[in-house]
């Protein structure tokens, strides 16, 4: 074998190490650029799923403010509404005053606050349509009844030193027994929601 045909032999030798290089680089080189695209699609997935959770959150925020929002606009409604019902009844209290069921009680309504109150000298304060049926009933010597508008639609027993006194007045029974009627409006008028 001579030179040339070992030169011959050694560039085939080399040739072939050159193409199988070649081949195992180009393997090496498609396997990492296909576990690199797929890095790259995890990490656009991922960051898809994080950007769609925060979306997802933010219309779950901005849903529950909307709630929120609509259901205090319905109460501020419905407060609004019934301020209006309760206004509407204690604009006719003077006129309940001269009701046959209110005079028929109000006699005992002033024996309980006579009562509550105890013997001794006592002030009664009345609206000045009141006036004239307290003045036929029948009541203790040492009571004194004085007209007051600015008692509303009723009356106060009171010791003539301030300390102690009992409110029977139309306006104060409405607003102890506004829970319940409260209850019973929003019933009736459906806007129990």
């Amino acid at each position: 074998m001579g030179l040339p045909h070992l030169l011959e032999a050694l560039e085939r030798d080399a040739n072939g190490e050159i193409a199988r290089l070649l081949a195992a680089a180009e393997t090496e080189a498609t396997r990492i650029t296909t576990e690199s695209s797929a890095a790259v699609a995890e990490r656009r997935r991922m960051a898809a799923d994080e950007s769609d959770r925060h979306r997802q959150s933010e219309v779950e925020r901005a849903l529950t403010i909307a709630r929120r929002a609509a259901r205090r606009a319905t109460l501020d409604a419905r407060q609004r509404l019934l301020d209006r019902v309760f206004a509407a009844v204690a604009g006719q209290l003077p006129a309940a005053l001269q009701l046959p069921a209110y005079q028929q009680s109000l006699s005992a309504a002033l024996e309980r606050a006579l009562a509550a109150v105890g013997a001794g000298p006592l002030v009664i304060q009345c609206t000045p349509a009141l006036l004239p049926l307290l003045e036929r009933l029948r009541k203790p010597d040492e009571v004194t009844i004085v007209a007051d508008a600015n008692i509303g639609n009723g009356f106060v027993v009171r010791v003539p030193d301030g300390t102690l006194e009992v409110l029977d007045t139309l306006e104060e029974r409405l607003e102890r027994q506004r829970p319940q009627l409260t209850r019973r409006v929003i019933a009736q008028l459906g806007i129990d929601r």
